[in-house]
């Protein structure tokens, strides 16, 4: 499963807002897809909004170790990414951000887009080189 109908592009900065009913596994993918789109067009930040997905429980953590490596593959050191979800998908301790951190993700996880969309304006995380 593949589909970016729902990403956009506006300058260095990617918005993926996928909706639909889907499972944890394709979720993933659809994510790792837009992470590749997004370096791809040469972004340099990408917000990433999965509200509009449904269909799957909260990840196991191993399910967040998973996609934290996963993710990382396809950020490829090359993303700022401040994805947005509803907190019952966050870990309170943010564990899935840290996995992902440690394989060298410059990210962090928010509830709302506003305060996602902040974090990205303040330069906040590694800058990645637009290439």
């Amino acid at each position: 499963m593949s589909n970016l109908d729902h990403f956009e592009q506006i300058a260095h900065r990617g918005f993926y807002r996928p909706a639909g009913s889907v499972t944890f596994d394709q979720a993933v993918e659809l994510v790792a897809n837009a992470m590749v789109t997004a370096r791809n067009r040469g972004c340099a930040d990408l917000l990433i909004n999965v509200c509009g997905l449904a269909g799957f429980a909260p990840p196991t953590i191993f399910e967040r170790y998973g996609l934290a490596v996963r993710w990382a593959e396809s950020a490829g050191g090359k993303l700022r990414v401040a994805m947005v979800a509803p907190a019952a998908l966050i870990d309170p301790e943010k564990i899935g951000v840290l996995m992902a951190q440690n394989r060298g993700v410059s990210g962090d996880v928010f509830t709302t887009e506003s305060a996602a969309i902040a974090w990205l304006d303040s330069g906040t995380g590694s800058t990645p080189t637009i290439s």
